[in-house]
């Protein structure tokens, strides 16, 4: 495949893909190519590391509710209504969304697999499926099942205070003989972190330590939200490298925070990336929306409109991927004029066409 006249940093380019990789990335010629890109700028696909697909079902329910009241009264009761072929629709609905939004890979956390799978690869998105466990780990006896699905998974126990110790051990100790990531809810709420201490003697992070859990992942360990972290906690995560996903909209909406402490994460050693949570908390999957709140967010309550700038909030949400030879051939083409217009100004709906692992898989 060859992508004519794109722009990439203000120069009109030609890009040629080779199977899931971008071969070459070249001056404009006025050749023939596959894609005529001339007016479109080029950017590496954005990656959701902190999804539940399927909750595209749920948008708008329970809107305007703390987190506990809104899980317990409205999205946990009808997840228990779900279907295999709701997740399937949901999902697929889920994919679409970001895949019109420059979102070429996932990382999501639910159940009913299999249907969720199903969905992706209809799709042509990336994604990496999340068992969501809970209690003592009991839905881990499905997990030999999934792993032949066509699709990479992970261990997705929900969170410290609704999986048990045994259960939490249980999901590390599986995550480790697999090869597996664990993908887990940290440090979202106030209340999170005071029940821990009233329960363990520690917050979050200390008690997963305490559990020999971060010793035995390493950086294998995918934390969503992480705003509620003292400097002890911040040295844990960055001495293990542990993946942190920053949701600010779903965090704001749920009035859970706002201080993510990103440039203290990143100087500890911590990875930091960005997600968009749920559409059930977000309401939508547009992880360009995402990126723009996300740097105002660290320029506002840090009193710095220096901080984080479009181009180091474009690497975290992209994973570090840019548009050069070797890179996946995963981007998208905007209707913008630059990565300023991108991040700043503009919506998923500026976006034109999305290429996953070489192939066209959105048009608008």
């Amino acid at each position: 495949m060859t992508i004519g006249g794109a722009i990439l940093d203000g120069k009109a380019v030609d890009i040629a893909i080779n199977g899931s990789l971008i071969e070459s990335v070249t001056p404009h010629s006025p050749c023939a190519s596959d894609i005529d890109a001339h007016g479109l700028a080029v950017f590496p696909g954005l990656c959701n590391m902190h999804s539940h697909a399927p909750m595209t079902l749920f948008r708008g329910l329970g809107d305007d509710q703390p987190l506990d009241v809104w899980l317990k009264e409205y999205i946990w009761p009808a997840e228990q209504k779900l279907t295999d072929e709701l997740v399937y629709e949901g999902t697929l609905q889920a994919c679409r969304e970001m895949l019109a939004s420059g979102t070429t890979a996932f990382n999501d956390m639910y159940f009913r697999l299999p249907s969720m799978a199903k969905a992706v690869k209809d799709s042509g998105i990336r994604a990496r499926l999340g068992l969501n466990v809970f209690g003592d780990g009991d839905e881990l006896n499905t997990l030999d099942d999934l792993l032949n699905m066509g699709v990479p998974v992970s261990i997705a126990p929900h969170s410290i205070y609704t999986v048990s110790e045994k259960g939490l051990r249980r999901c590390a100790d599986a995550c480790k003989e697999l090869g597996l990531p664990m993908h887990i809810h940290m440090s979202e709420t106030h209340k999170e972190v005071t029940d821990c201490l009233r329960e363990h003697g520690c917050r979050p992070w200390e008690y997963l330590d305490r559990l020999g859990i971060l010793d035995m992942m390493g950086d294998n360990i995918i934390a969503a939200h992480c705003l509620h972290l003292s400097d002890n906690e911040i040295r844990l995560i960055g001495n293990h490298h542990i993946t942190c996903v920053h949701c600010p909209n779903s965090n704001l909406k749920l009035g859970s925070g706002y201080r993510f402490p990103m440039l203290e994460l990143l100087e500890a050693g911590a990875r930091v990336t960005l997600g968009t949570d749920g559409s059930a908390s977000s309401n939508n999957l547009d992880m360009i929306e995402v990126m723009k709140t996300a740097a105002l967010l660290q320029k506002g309550w840090r009193g710095d409109p220096t901080a984080v700038p479009a181009t180091q909030i474009l690497s975290i949400a992209s994973l570090g991927h840019t548009i050069a030879p070797g890179q996946p051939a995963c981007l998208f083409l905007a209707d913008v004029k630059s990565l300023s217009d991108l991040v700043y100004a503009s919506h998923g709906d500026c976006v034109a066409i999305t290429i996953v692992d070489g192939k066209q898989v959105y048009s608008k």
